[in-house]
């Protein structure tokens, strides 16, 4: 990791600055070395570590870029590094984690995979995104970079660009965040509906598969849940996540693969992002069919936040919990129940949630339940409530 040296006496702090071949591991372990909580002070810090390692002028030698920065009302630190209006590639990672609170995070490495001790998650959701940011940064890859704050609070950061910038976001084509679990998906859909075209999908998986094809098997991908790009989907015809090479985000379980993620880092400091194309229009809503009915949608939060005098952490708060427990049921059927079990016993009984797991037997949930429970979150329906109604289809007495 590099740092500042303290300044002594008369002599000048000393600074070694990040470079193409730095920057990816000395940003992930600046980032997965702290608890980042939305609002704290540590993604503060981060983010004014990120604001000072950008690509510069070291030592009267240029680099290969020098970007345009500036920090917008909600905190998101804002770096373009276009060279000319061709350019029209957005790339977007959140700082915050999933953290209760601040706090220096213990990271293990065993063999190719890291994780965190402790009981805690990684925070590679989306501290390994960051760095692929900062990587590509470095690398010389012209386009706009965003660092958000709040995904992890219901897009808190991204909802304000949305608002705020809507002219600055029509000047992409594309929009790519890399903060999806796995090592294989270019989703296509986030929760609601379409976020890219097939066609932006297929090429950019084969673009990917074609520059390492001894490692990637990428694919499109419908399954998405949410991250930040999906609030520009009105404005920016492609808008994308890309499996970046972690598991089990939110829970003590979250693990980086670390092969997968430099392999791909290299990749994407290669691939042509202004050549890959563009079809789907903004202004048309396709909405995604999950199991026979239409997705999430976020008329309800707007019907909701039009209709009580709530403050905006309280809304930030509702559609948190709403997209997390899409999140753990999503989970669920693919074989990981761990979030969604966590959720039944805080809603069962909050006040001893270990008595509550004890009492859970995931195994009595199949498909059709979870698939009720989708559909209820989607449809509006108290969080709470139906993590009650699953609590008790699989209470074991």
């Amino acid at each position: 990791m590099t740092r500042a040296t303290p300044r002594t006496g008369k002599h000048k702090a000393a600074y070694t600055p990040l470079t193409a071949s730095t920057a990816l591991m000395a940003t992930l372990k600046t980032a997965l070395t702290v608890k980042r909580p939305h609002g704290g002070k540590a993604v503060r810090q981060f983010t004014e570590w990120l604001h000072n390692n950008l690509p510069t002028i070291h030592n009267n030698v240029p680099t290969k870029l020098k970007p345009r920065t500036f920090i917008d009302a909600a905190g998101n630190l804002h770096v373009d590094a276009r060279s000319k209006k061709s350019h029209r590639t957005l790339f977007v990672a959140h700082v915050d984690t999933v953290h209760k609170d601040d706090g220096v995070n213990l990271v293990k490495i065993k063999n190719d995979t890291w994780h965190a001790y402790g009981g805690v998650p990684l925070g590679a959701d989306d501290g390994a995104g960051v760095a692929m940011l900062m990587h590509l940064l470095h690398s010389g890859k012209p386009a706009y970079y965003i660092f958000t704050q709040g995904e992890e609070r219901g897009g808190i950061g991204a909802t304000f660009i949305a608002k705020q910038y809507a002219d600055l976001l029509a000047e992409f084509d594309r929009a790519i965040a890399f903060d999806r679990r796995g090592i294989d998906s270019i989703i296509s859909h986030q929760g609601y509906g379409r976020c890219c075209s097939d066609l932006f999908a297929q090429t950019l998986a084969n673009a990917f598969n074609d520059l390492d094809p001894d490692a990637f098997m990428y694919a499109p991908d419908d399954s998405g849940v949410y991250t930040d790009t999906a609030e520009f989907t009105d404005i920016i015809p492609e808008c994308t996540n890309i499996s970046i090479g972690y598991y089990n985000e939110h829970t003590e379980r979250e693990s980086l693969n670390i092969t997968h993620f430099t392999r791909l880092a290299a990749a994407a400091a290669k691939l042509d992002w202004d050549a890959l194309p563009t079809e789907r229009d903004p202004s048309v809503v396709e909405e995604k069919v999950w199991g026979g009915y239409k997705g999430y949608s976020s008329v309800y939060d707007n019907a909701w936040w039009d209709g009580n005098d709530a403050t905006w952490e309280d809304y930030a708060d509702s559609k948190y919990k709403r997209l997390d427990a899409i999140d753990a049921l999503m989970d669920a059927t693919q074989g990981f129940h761990g979030a969604l079990r966590e959720m039944m016993a805080v809603a069962a009984y909050p006040d001893d949630i270990e008595l509550a797991l004890k009492h859970i037997r995931v195994q009595n949930l199949g498909r059709d339940e979870l698939d009720y429970a989708l559909e209820a979150i989607q449809a509006g329906f108290d969080v709470d409530t139906v993590m009650l109604d699953l609590f008790d289809m699989c209470h074991v007495h």
